[in-house]
């Protein structure tokens, strides 16, 4: 792993320091993505069982804290981190701000209200945010084939997520709560499809789990404030139940970072937009271990909504070939010519640049 870690990658570069061609596929992405699928779709299952015994504000602070202490060894200690604060300290902040404050205050309290199908319903339409932000940022070029798949996946889990609720039905006390979270849970697929596009030639500059690391420690740091100033009084935390202090021990120790860590490993891999949209398969795998484990039905929409999500996913994913593709964090110029070679722009939220 210690080519994957550094700056250089020579596992997703030529001998000139660009990318692998389409030809080359290099399938360990697609097993870090499935994995990043598998281990997604218990998040919300494992906060909601966190959320309900736990204080809200300092769920983000303990979940990342304790996380990046423990990658901290494996990604090579306080000295990467400080390498990553000198070189990218305004790109690695807005990235953490993104990842932790905003985006777990989002996320946390609309699992404390809503049901955790509707979490994985709207974080379906994450790649479509995603997509728009790769292209206005130039990390990847405009491609309409790749947006009628990332289109049809978000339908696919929307058939799933109506016909669900149309067989469930519910009810009027519960209508305010439920507005309420799917309002949450808009700001949080906006932050984390943002986390995702700033992330991506930070992770190509300074390697996956460094950048995670930093992200998970400095991410923290920042939601830290929030903490005390919401929550002063910490409560009592025995009355918390087994099962909770277990979910919240899985979330902390193995959801987030093996999870985040094969989702910055496939971003060294796959184009942003691609990472992006395997994550729709974890709502129709929610749904099957759903039939597995408790004897839920499988309905028509659950497999229509599932085969278009998943051709969603494949039509996407497919390999393309992209002369002018992003070279370490750095983003192409559009309508270059080829005869001037690979004409880039400096990543413009570096750090040297001051945005």
């Amino acid at each position: 792993m210690s080519t994957d870690e550094g700056g250089g990658d020579e596992e997703t570069s030529g001998s000139a320091g660009f990318p692998r061609p389409a030809s080359e596929v290099d399938y360990r992405a697609y097993v870090y993505v499935a994995l990043m699928v598998v281990l997604g779709s218990t998040t919300a299952a494992a906060a909601k069982f966190v959320v309900r015994e736990f204080p809200i504000a300092w769920l983000p602070v303990v979940r990342f804290g304790v996380a990046g202490l423990c990658l901290l060894p494996v990604a090579g200690g306080l000295a990467v981190l400080a390498r990553i604060l000198r070189r990218d300290g305004l790109l690695l902040v807005v990235a953490a701000a993104l990842c932790v404050p905003v985006n777990q205050n989002f996320f946390l309290n609309a699992a404390r209200l809503g049901s955790t199908s509707h979490v994985g319903l709207f974080y379906a339409t994450c790649p479509l945010v995603v997509l728009i932000l790769a292209w206005a940022l130039r990390l990847e070029r405009p491609d309409f084939g790749r947006l009628w798949g990332v289109l049809a996946s978000v339908v696919g889990v929307g058939i799933i997520g109506v016909g669900g609720a149309w067989q469930a039905g519910g009810s009027p006390a519960e209508a305010r709560a439920v507005m309420l979270a799917d309002t949450l849970l808009i700001g949080a697929v906006l932050s984390w499809g943002a986390y995702l596009t700033v992330t991506k030639p930070l992770i190509m500059r300074q390697g996956s789990l460094p950048v995670l690391t930093a992200t998970f420690l400095v991410g923290a740091l920042l939601d830290l404030p929030i903490a005390l100033v919401t929550s002063p009084h910490v409560p009592s935390l025995y009355p918390v139940s087994l099962s909770a202090w277990l979910a919240l021990a899985f979330l902390t120790l193995f959801i987030t970072p093996v999870n985040l860590a094969c989702q910055n490993l496939a971003l060294r891999r796959l184009d942003v937009s691609q990472v992006a949209n395997f994550s729709n398969a974890a709502p129709i795998l929610t749904v099957a271990w759903g039939a597995w484990l408790f004897g839920e039905a499988i309905t028509p929409s659950l497999v229509a909504g599932g085969s278009l999500t998943l051709a969603g996913i494949f039509w996407t994913s497919r390999s393309r070939q992209r002369p002018d593709a992003v070279v370490r964090g750095q983003w192409p110029v559009v309508g270059a010519r080829k005869h001037e070679g690979p004409r880039v722009l400096t990543c413009v939220s570096s750090a040297s640049t001051g945005h």
